[in-house]
């Protein structure tokens, strides 16, 4: 018998900075099928979705910086939960402007890291939905940045419920 799950909720982060006036962004490997992804994770207790989303950027790639006041965008993936059963999940994404990259951080060694641009890394990763929202940012840079996006999937879906 199929069960029904609600939606589950993550937060992201896609960390970026300049060189030499190109604009790079990072991807990392998930850590069993290496597959390129962006820095995401369950919102955590205590800090509001930003907070989160900064945090797991840490984490996960060992980068610290400046995050979006707003969410940049969002993406819906599959998520395996138990029996290999597997549920819509909802990633509400922020741009990071990176400042620092530590020598040192929790998951380092469990993934690689890629600094690219946002093209490359539209091509690099498997989602669709992440691959368009960095595709936008390609065609777009200040997506990273500006308030006042137009309406997430996550809103419309709260609006329908």
């Amino acid at each position: 018998m199929l069960q029904k799950h609600k939606a589950l909720l993550q937060v992201a982060a896609i960390p970026f900075r300049y060189e030499r006036d190109s604009l790079k962004v990072l991807l990392l490997t998930t850590r069993r099928k290496r597959n390129w992804i962006i820095p995401k994770g369950w919102p955590i207790e205590g800090l509001n979705f930003r907070r989160s989303a900064e945090q797991e950027a840490m984490e996960e790639a060992g980068v610290k910086g400046s995050i979006s006041k707003d969410p940049i965008g969002d993406f819906i993936y599959f998520k395996k939960i138990a029996r290999g059963q597997k549920v819509p999940c909802t990633v509400v994404t922020y741009g990071l402007h990176v400042t620092e990259q530590l020598t040192e951080w929790l998951e380092k060694g469990q993934r690689d890291i890629l600094w690219c641009s946002p093209f490359r890394a539209a091509k690099e990763v498997k989602n669709l939905g992440l691959s368009t929202l960095l595709q936008n940012i390609a065609s777009e840079e200040s997506v990273l940045t500006q308030k006042g996006h137009s309406k997430l999937f996550s809103e419309v879906l709260l609006d329908e419920c």
